[in-house]
C-alpha cells in the first residue's frame, strides 16, 4: 500500500529529514552535496507553509521517499529534494510523490512549476516528461553539478485522482 501525505509531525519532519540525507549519500561524489545535507539540517526551510509544503510517502508501512515545494516567486514554484530509496523504485512512489505535489501547488495558487535534476537521472526525467513538464533553459545561474532544468504550465498536467 502506497500513501503520500503532507508533512506535519515532528516525526514525519525526521523521516524526510533521514531521506534527504540518504539523498545526499547518494550524490557524495557530486558537487554541492553540501547544500543538500544544508537543507536538511534546516528543515523546514523555505518549504514551510504557507507557500511551500513537504510531502512524504509511506510504501507497506515504511517511508520510501520524499519531495518539496518552494516559491520561487508569486506565481511559481520549484519541485526540490525528490528522492525514492532504491528498494522502492519501480513501484510508483515518485510519480505518486509528484502528483501529491502538482495538486498542493495548483490549491497554493501557483500557475507553473519549475525543477532541476541531474542530466544522469534519466528516469527522473522520463517521469517528469509523463507528467508535463518540457526542457527549458537553465533558471538558476549558480548550478554547481550537470542540471537538466524543466517547467510546467499547472493548467496542463494531469490531476492526482
Amino acid at each position: 500500500m502506497l500513501e503520500v501525505r503532507a508533512v506535519e509531525t515532528a516525526e514525519d519532519l525526521a523521516e524526510v529529514r533521514r531521506l534527504i540525507l540518504a539523498h545526499a549519500a547518494s550524490l557524495r561524489h557530486h558537487k554541492g552535496v553540501e547544500l543538500v545535507q544544508a537543507d536538511a539540517a534546516g528543515l523546514p526551510g523555505p518549504y514551510a507553509p504557507p507557500r511551500g509544503g513537504l510531502f512524504l510517502a509511506i510504501l507497506d508501512g515504511a517511508p520510501a521517499g520524499c519531495v518539496a515545494l518552494h516559491p520561487l516567486d508569486s506565481t511559481t514554484g520549484e519541485v526540490k529534494r525528490m528522492f525514492v530509496l532504491p528498494a522502492a523504485r519501480r513501484r510508483g512512489v515518485a510519480r505518486a510523490l509528484m502528483l501529491r505535489l502538482l495538486d498542493a501547488a495548483r490549491r497554493l495558487g501557483y500557475f507553473r512549476l519549475r525543477l532541476g535534476t541531474l542530466d544522469e537521472m534519466t528516469a527522473a526525467q522520463q517521469l517528469y516528461r509523463s507528467l508535463g513538464f518540457v526542457p527549458i533553459p537553465g533558471y538558476r545561474v549558480d548550478e554547481p553539478v550537470d542540471t537538466v532544468f524543466f517547467e510546467c504550465e499547472l493548467s496542463r498536467t494531469q490531476s492526482n485522482p
